[in-house]
């Protein structure tokens, strides 16, 4: 299990004792699987036309994601990677009691909403590195008996931070500031977006995901 972890999300060991790492959950029982989020090229999926959450289906806005995954290299990006032109370091900070992220430059607050963190699985507490980003893909799993099965397709602006558990946009619910997944940071959509053009790593214009790695670095996580 340790060497999964290892290699799936660049965990900094130096900052996390044993009983931290002894902690953490399955890094494969994320949203999705490991194998599917490597496998994601984060493009949109046309054919989906249905989307179900805890058993229940769920309102699915597929022509709003769509017109929104069309106009991405429209946005104006921040290509700046983990720094600020200033040369700050940009990094993210979630605070599971109060339910929020912030985004840092150095030491100031350049962003802060509500979020929702994991309900029916907890979310990982610890410092990470986003080591892969798609801007579309579907996350499903659950359990049919125990209703808490779920396919949610073209979930927008994931950040997986470790293993299979990302930041990302929700389109199923609109409860932020209580926790309400199965172990991932759900976002507004529209905050979703912003803070994936300002992480790292960087996702070229005319591409839809990309693996972190020593010339692309992904943005630190700090979950608490």
């Amino acid at each position: 299990m340790l060497v999964s972890l290892i290699f799936y999300s660049p965990v900094n060991l130096n900052k996390q004792n044993a009983s931290q790492l002894a902690a953490l959950p399955d890094p494969d029982s994320g949203c999705c699987k490991i194998a599917e989020v490597l496998s994601s090229n984060g493009n949109f999926d046309y054919t989906a036309d249905n989307a179900v959450f805890d058993n229940q289906a769920v309102p699915y806005p597929k022509q709003q994601l769509a017109q929104d995954f069309s106009l991405v290299n429209q946005r104006e990006t921040a290509v700046l990677g983990t720094t600020n032109a200033s040369g700050e370091e940009k990094w993210i900070e979630v605070i599971l009691a109060e339910q929020k992220l912030k985004a840092w430059e150095g030491n100031k607050v350049v962003k802060e909403f509500l979020i929702s963190s994991g309900l029916t699985g907890s979310t990982p507490k610890g410092t990470f590195s986003i080591w892969y980003k798609n801007r579309s893909q579907v996350m499903s799993g659950g359990s049919r008996d125990s209703g808490t099965y779920y396919y949610l397709p073209n979930v927008p602006h994931n950040m997986y931070f470790y293993g299979s558990y990302a930041i990302h946009g929700a389109y199923w619910h609109n409860n932020f500031g209580h926790p309400m997944s199965h172990g991932c940071v759900n976002e507004p959509l529209a905050e979703a977006a912003w803070i994936f053009d300002w992480a790292g790593p960087v996702v070229s214009p005319g591409v839809n995901s990309v693996r972190a790695d020593a010339s692309n670095p992904g943005t630190r996580v700090w979950v608490h």
